[in-house]
């Protein structure tokens, strides 16, 4: 099969591979700190709403710009941080599938003498799924249209997490508790809920909310050596299907390890027990997730990098789950200066469907490869090539939609893609307000 040239934009959820652009370190007592920095992209896509026959494929150029706010502030021990980012692509032969994201997030970190801690997160994204994924995975040209969907369909994320630490900062052993929450929903379906009434439900059918403990005892074990020892509980629940619900425990193990110069392993392995409360014929999950990662320096200018994991998610219908195993290699060379590097990056990447009736299993290859320039400490320039193919063990997959569930809908199964890139990264400025 022919592989295209496209520019995957959050491709699997994977974030630009941006180098760390340096700000200035102005922060005095009880001052504020504000930074910012602008990406901008410029790039081609022939495949916009990931189709599997070639005569489907919108192929356009786009541009699309990236700034980033943060207000720094700091009094004594305690630490404040609001931030702005967003995303806003343009298209140039594709208006339809023209995009703004917002991210806006708020930390707080307070200490309580030496050994007591309370931190705040809040954030919340106004995003975006692409028409051709998530829940309009598969969808030819005619469905989008049935259906409504003119463009990229709008999600409202919010996370919040409260967490108190007990030990000192510096010190050998600590133990944190986490309450968190989350949420999903869906905007701006005006215009799906005038096409189809039932489609219109099956969106609100995806909402979810969830809320969550955490757990935890650190073990700093030496400099370079730091275990983590966690239990976990998510419930999370569905807006309109009860028969999604589900709860899950995890008892997880940590480790960042330094082995030496040259060697630097992080993982968690955890066991998770994931339980549909609701309906008894879902097939739950009981055994191993991981997130292990591992890099090898075998010289000052080469490094090597191993990285593999496994996890579960949720599919668009009830039912059971999808199992996620993802296994990859990556090889990063310096060149003549440390300004210039290369990166080259392959993942192999699984979804296993756990359902009841359904034994679909897909397969998809990521490969990429990544020039990266350091042009100054405040300015990054980056040219992505990325090649991705997706194959399923199915030509075609139903499911269905509507208050009854009775309302057959057909996706069609794979897709090959290609991508080309070029991003650019700049600090603005570093400003810094004392207050007198």
């Amino acid at each position: 099969m022919r592989s295209e040239l496209t520019f995957l934009a959050g491709l699997l959820a994977m974030p630009y591979a941006w180098a760390d652009l340096q700000a200035k370190p102005h922060t005095g007592v009880a001052g504020i700190d504000f930074e910012s920095q602008v990406g901008y992209d410029v790039g081609y896509n022939d495949n916009v709403t990931w189709q599997r026959y070639g005569g489907n494929e919108i192929g356009s150029a786009y541009q699309g710009v990236k700034p980033i706010f943060k207000a720094i502030g700091e009094r004594y021990e305690d630490r404040y941080l609001l931030m702005y980012s967003g995303d806003y692509r343009r298209y140039a032969s594709d208006s339809a599938d023209n995009r703004d994201n917002h991210f806006f997030m708020f930390n707080g970190k307070w200490r309580f003498g030496s050994m007591h801690g309370l931190s705040l997160d809040l954030d919340e994204t106004f995003g975006h799924e692409e028409r051709g994924r998530d829940t309009t995975e598969g969808f030819l040209p005619e469905q989008f249209k049935e259906f409504g969907i003119n463009q990229p369909i709008a999600t409202r994320f919010f996370n919040s997490e409260l967490r108190y630490s007990y030990g000192a900062p510096e010190g050998r052993g600590k133990a944190e508790v986490a309450l968190m929450h989350k949420q999903l929903r869906f905007r701006n379906l005006d215009s799906i809920e005038d096409a189809s009434a039932d489609f219109h439900y099956y969106m609100h059918d995806q909402e979810w909310h969830e809320n969550s403990l955490v757990a935890e005892l650190f073990d700093q074990k030496a400099k370079t050596l730091r275990y983590r020892y966690s239990f976990i509980t998510n419930q999370r629940r569905y807006e309109l299907n009860p028969l999604k619900d589900s709860n899950e425990y995890y008892l997880l193990v940590g480790m960042k390890n330094r082995l030496s110069g040259k060697t630097e392993i992080n993982g968690n392995v955890a066991w998770l027990y994931k339980d549909f409360i609701h309906n008894p014929d879902s097939q739950g999950f009981n055994g191993l997730n991981w997130d292990i990662n591992a890099d090898w320096k075998p010289l000052e200018q080469i490094k090597l990098n191993l990285h593999s994991s496994q996890r579960i998610k949720d599919p668009t219908d009830s039912g059971g789950y999808i199992l996620v195993s993802n296994f990859g290699v990556g090889y990063e060379h310096h060149w003549l200066v440390d300004r210039f590097s290369t990166l080259v990056d392959y993942s192999y990447i699984t979804e296993d469907y756990k359902h009841q009736t359904n034994g679909r299993k897909d397969q998809s290859n990521l490969v990429s490869l990544t020039f990266n320039y350091d042009y100054r400490p405040s300015v990054n320039f980056q040219l992505k090539l990325q090649w991705n193919t997706m194959h399923s063990n199915k030509e075609k997959d139903a499911f269905y939609i509507g208050p009854d569930y009775d309302h057959e809908v057909e996706r069609t199964l794979g897709y090959n893609d290609s991508a080309v890139i070029f991003m650019t990264q700049v600090q603005i400025c570093s400003l810094t307000m004392e207050n007198g």
